[in-house]
C-alpha cells in the first residue's frame, strides 16, 4: 500500500425495498486525492426511503487499480 498516494476514488450508495429485487442508486461520486492538500472527504446526504431491507456503501479506493485502501471514519443513520 502507498500511503497518501495521489488517486481517484469512486464510492456508491444504493438501497434496495422490500417489494424489489434490484438496487437503486442514491449516488454515485469519485473524488480526487491528491496529497498533501485534499487527503479527506466528507459526505452529506439526505433521502427519504421507504420500506429499505439493504442498504449498501461501495468504496473503491483507487479506480486505477493502485494497491491503496479507504477507511470509513463515521456513518450515520436515521
Amino acid at each position: 500500500m502507498r500511503p497518501r498516494a495521489a488517486r481517484t476514488q469512486e464510492f456508491v450508495l444504493r438501497w434496495r425495498s422490500e417489494a424489489d429485487p434490484g438496487f437503486r442508486e442514491i449516488v454515485r461520486q469519485q473524488w480526487n486525492f491528491s496529497p498533501p492538500q485534499t487527503t479527506r472527504e466528507i459526505e452529506d446526504y439526505q433521502v427519504d426511503l421507504a420500506s429499505v431491507k439493504v442498504l449498501e456503501l461501495v468504496i473503491v479506493p483507487d479506480i486505477g487499480g493502485g494497491n491503496t485502501s479507504a477507511s470509513l471514519e463515521n456513518l450515520q443513520l436515521a
